[in-house]
Order: structure tokens, then C-alpha cells, then sequence
């Protein structure tokens, strides 16, 4: 219990996150579905994959959890609290300091990232519940050379299921198994036929996904222009969100990223100019991305410029700005594989996602990720304990006390939503109006279009009301103005 009561305090604060955050989006669909059952969601589960989508096993969790949030907040917590004890593992015999670090790393993602995948239920279960498991599993099997028939089966399992969650996911699966099948034969001279079959395994379970029926019709009646470009063209139009996605609205990581990049130059590069061109390009634009990005979240500035990746000269200098990086983490420690092959998938997750036409804060969250754990691992080669260990601490105290606050006015903002409802209801109202919460709060939680309105009606039983949103009750970001 002194071991582990840090975690059991993590998995604590998360519980009450969730337990204060209300459903919203597609889970007002997704209730309606596990209300009727178990056996109606995987009903419902089994028609999409023929009618709409791939992710199975994803879509059998969203169906029976958004019903029962309970069970939902309690497994939730422990796949956050999982992805923190993972990201803890990789790092080679880590200080005091990585631990609040790592927690951050949670807790400091982009606000839009945090609510799409941390308390947007959906969201969360596609593209949240794999990472720990996958984390999980190339750990094990990069580290451990002979296990039982037990655990043999279940690697199997997460192979044969793991692909079922997210597209790109998938793929980072298969090559994933293909880089660590390469670097055993490299490193004992001999194939691993073991991970051969769960290469196999992972192959044939994400073109199951991939080919659906579902996923061929959607194909059909979405991005259709996208569809249509050949590769090369789709990889050219991505670039502006590859480079968005992966850096720039993730400012916390840019500068763990930056702070690790300048430790490796500053220990590593002996040649003074060197070592001061190199400081110059990998920490300056990253520095002017930390401060611009969240000020252009409220106010235009003439450094704007800057973030747009659109930008062919800021596309440029990020894509040059990651390879340097790569050569830096091999140039400082080329021997370590774990921390240098969670960077290559890490990246690849993102880039796989160049051949889609669906991005968002949500898609890069595995990349996100895996890149923080990769900067702490340096980090953990240079930095001692003591002070900054005390200063982690009060950050991570700080955010924490934030995102309570938040979410408390979030819930009671939420009854008092369901209040007014129900007494317009009561006072046979033919017109409902909705107060409007911010757009950083959990995802998609006013409904904004037809298919969630629809939705939202069923959920608060007004299906034979017009609904009217009312804007401008928020008032700064945590403040509720009645």
C-alpha cells in the first residue's frame, strides 16, 4: 500500500472527475442504446459493423458503458491510472521528479484534448482504453524473453482485439510487433515465432476492421473528394494537421520536449557552435509556440503566424524539428529501445493518420503520449531530485485543484440545466431553452447539430419541443454567471 498509495490517490481525484461530469454528443445515442440491454448493444454493435464502422469492440464498450457511467468512471479511472503507471515503467529507474511529471502529463494535455478523451465518454473508450493496454504489451514483450501459455494467450487476445478500438491504433499494432520481432532477431540471432503470430493475429484482426461493409459505405457517403486522392496527395493535404496536431497545440508537451532536447545538446554536443545553432533552432520556435498558442485562444496577435501550419515555412521547420529530435534521443542513448521505439510508434500513430480525413485533438492522443514518456526518459538521465521535485508537486496540486473547481461548476451548472428542463416542461413550454456550456468542456456537450438534437430530445424526453441554445452565461472559464 506505501508502494502504490500515490496511484490509489490518482485513481481517487479521476474517480471524482467523472463521477461530476455529465454525458454528452454521441452518448445521449449511445444511453439510449445500453438502456436496452446488453444484448441489444451487441446487437447494435454487430449492425454497424455492417452498416457504418469497423470498431467493434469499441463500440460494444461505448453501448454498455454510457449507460451504466458508473461502472464507466470506475474502469475509466483505472485506465488513466494505468496509462500513468505505464508511462512510469518505461522510464529506466525513475527520480522522484518523473512520477508528478507524468501526472502532468495527464492533466496539462490541451483543454480540447482533455474533453474529448478523458470525460467525453466515446471519445475516451476509441481512443483512450487501448493505450494502456498497448503500452502494457510492448513493454512485456520487449522486456520479458520466456512467459507461460497463459500469457501467451493473452497477447493473442490483445492482438486479436486491441485492433478493434481506432483505425490507426491498429496499425500502430502490427508494426509495433514487426519492429520488436526485428529487434529480438537482431539482438538473439534467432525469429521469435511467437510474435510472428501475434503479427498475424493483428494483421488479420484490422483487415477485418478496415474491410467491414460498414466502413466501405461510410467511405462512400463521406469525404468523398478525400477518398479520391491517391496517397501522395492525401499525405500533402495532411501535413498542415500533422504538424498542428502532433506540436503545436500541445504546448505542455513541447516543453518537456524542448527541456529534454536542450539537456541532450547541453551534456552530448561537444562543439560550442555547434551546440548554440542547435539550441537556437530547437528551442526558439517552440518557446514563441508555448506562449502564442494559448494566447490565440482568446486574442489575435501579429505572431500568429507562427502556429500556422498552413504555413509552408512553419510545416517545414516542424518536420525538420522531429527529425532532429529522433537523432538526438539515438545520439544520447542508442541502446536504450524501449524509450527510442515508443518514439517511432509513438510518431507513426500520427502519421498513419495522414491517409485519413478525420483529425482532431483526440486522434494524436497516443502520440501525445508516448512523445511525454519519451522526454521524461531524458529527462530522468539528467535532472536530480529536490526542489524540482517540490515544484512538480505544486503544479500538479494546482492543475488538480483547477479541474475540480471546473468540473464542480460543470456539475452544478448541469442540475441547474436539468432543473430548468424539467420545470419547463412542467409548464408546458412549447419552447425549451438550453444554456449553452463552453466549448472546452466535455466534448460536444451542447447539441449543435441535428443528429445530437435529436438525440438530446429523446434523452430529456422532449422530442415534441423546440429547443432554443442561449449562449453567454460562462463567463472567463470557470465562472458561471446566473
Amino acid at each position: 500500500m506505501k508502494k502504490y498509495y500515490k496511484y490509489i490517490g490518482i485513481f481517487v481525484f479521476f474517480l471524482v472527475l467523472f463521477i461530476l461530469s455529465p454525458i454528452s454528443g454521441d452518448d445521449w445515442g449511445n444511453y439510449l442504446v445500453g438502456q436496452e440491454g446488453i444484448r441489444h448493444s451487441l446487437g447494435v454493435a454487430v449492425g454497424l459493423y455492417f452498416d457504418w464502422e469497423g470498431r467493434f469492440i469499441s463500440r460494444i464498450f461505448i453501448n454498455i458503458l454510457t449507460y451504466h457511467k458508473w461502472l464507466w468512471n470506475i474502469i475509466n479511472s483505472l485506465v488513466i491510472t494505468s496509462t500513468i503507471y505505464m508511462g512510469v515503467k518505461y522510464v529506466a529507474k525513475p527520480k522522484k521528479i518523473i512520477f508528478p511529471l507524468m501526472i502532468l502529463v495527464m492533466l496539462l494535455m490541451n483543454l480540447y484534448t482533455f474533453s474529448q478523451t478523458i470525460t467525453w465518454l466515446a471519445g475516451n473508450i476509441t481512443y483512450l482504453f487501448v493505450i494502456p493496454v498497448i503500452l502494457w504489451y510492448f513493454y512485456y514483450l520487449i522486456t520479458m524473453n520466456d512467459y507461460s501459455k497463459y500469457m501467451t494467450w493473452v497477447l493473442l487476445l490483445i492482438n486479436l482485439f486491441g485492433t478493434m478500438f481506432v483505425e490507426h491504433m491498429a496499425l500502430v499494432l502490427i508494426v509495433g510487433n514487426i519492429l520488436v520481432l526485428i529487434y529480438k532477431y537482431i539482438k538473439y540471432k534467432k525469429i521469435d515465432f511467437k510474435i510472428v503470430g501475434y503479427l498475424i493475429v493483428s494483421i488479420i484482426s484490422t483487415l477485418v476492421m478496415l474491410l467491414s461493409p460498414g466502413t466501405k459505405y461510410r467511405s462512400t457517403i463521406e469525404n468523398v473528394g478525400f477518398n479520391q486522392l491517391n496517397i501522395f496527395e492525401k499525405v500533402i493535404h495532411n501535413i498542415p494537421n500533422f504538424v498542428y496536431y502532433t506540436f503545436i497545440v500541445n504546448y505542455f508537451l513541447l516543453g518537456l520536449m524542448s527541456y529534454s532536447n536542450y539537456l541532450i545538446i547541453r551534456e552530448k554536443v561537444k562543439n560550442k557552435w555547434l551546440k548554440i545553432i542547435l539550441i537556437l533552432f530547437m528551442l526558439l520556435i517552440p518557446l514563441f509556440t508555448i506562449i502564442i498558442y494559448p494566447l490565440s485562444m482568446f486574442m489575435t496577435t501579429r505572431l500568429d503566424f507562427l502556429i500556422d501550419s498552413n504555413n509552408i515555412f512553419v510545416a517545414i521547420y516542424w518536420l525538420l524539428y522531429l527529425i532532429v529530435s529522433f537523432l538526438l534521443l539515438i545520439f544520447n542513448d542508442r541502446k536504450n529501445f524501449l524509450i527510442i521505439f515508443l518514439f517511432i510508434i509513438g510518431v507513426l500513430a500520427n502519421v498513419f493518420m495522414m491517409a485519413s480525413p478525420t483529425w482532431g485533438f483526440r486522434t494524436s492522443l497516443f502520440t501525445y503520449i508516448c512523445l511525454g514518456i519519451v522526454s521524461l526518459g531524458v529527462i530522468n538521465n539528467y535532472v536530480k531530485d529536490s526542489k524540482f521535485n517540490y515544484c512538480g508537486w505544486l503544479v500538479v496540486g494546482g492543475t488538480s485543484l483547477f479541474y475540480l473547481v471546473f468540473y464542480i461548476n460543470i456539475y452544478l451548472c448541469q442540475k441547474n440545466l436539468e432543473q430548468s428542463i424539467e420545470d419547463q416542461v412542467k409548464a408546458q413550454s412549447e419552447i425549451i431553452y438550453v444554456d449553452t456550456f463552453p466549448s472546452f468542456a466535455p466534448c460536444n456537450i451542447n447539441p449543435l447539430n441535428d443528429y445530437h438534437l435529436g438525440k438530446y430530445k429523446i434523452y430529456y424526453d422532449i422530442e415534441d419541443k423546440d429547443v432554443v441554445l442561449v449562449d453567454g452565461k460562462w463567463k472567463y472559464l470557470i465562472f458561471y454567471d446566473k
